[in-house]
């Protein structure tokens, strides 16, 4: 099983509003997209200041699974429209257990 873990720190103007478009963008695609095992998507709960804002992780039967969703058009398209606008940084990895 291969993880993939996305955190992101968006513009600190971000309105409530705008996250909430931005967490229905991600389970819209990740709830279509077939080929991950499960997927879960959310907010930072602010219990420790310098956290990232917002994580994704999805899980993924091989790596050639993972590519392949990491390489997706639909899945570039929705990172173009809704996260990188609004993102100032983002770090990611992807871990075998």
């Amino acid at each position: 099983m291969v993880r993939h873990i996305a955190l992101f720190r968006f513009r600190p103007d971000l309105s409530e509003a705008e996250l909430a478009g931005i967490a229905a963008a991600v389970e819209e695609f990740l709830s279509g997209y077939r080929g991950l095992v499960q997927a879960v998507h959310g907010s930072d709960l602010k219990l420790r200041e310098g956290n990232f804002d917002y994580a994704v992780s999805v899980d993924f039967e091989t790596t050639e699974d993972y590519l392949a969703y990491a390489s997706d058009p639909v899945h570039l398209e929705m990172i173009a429209k809704h996260l990188a606008p609004n993102m100032v940084a983002r770090s990611a990895l992807q871990l075998e257990y």
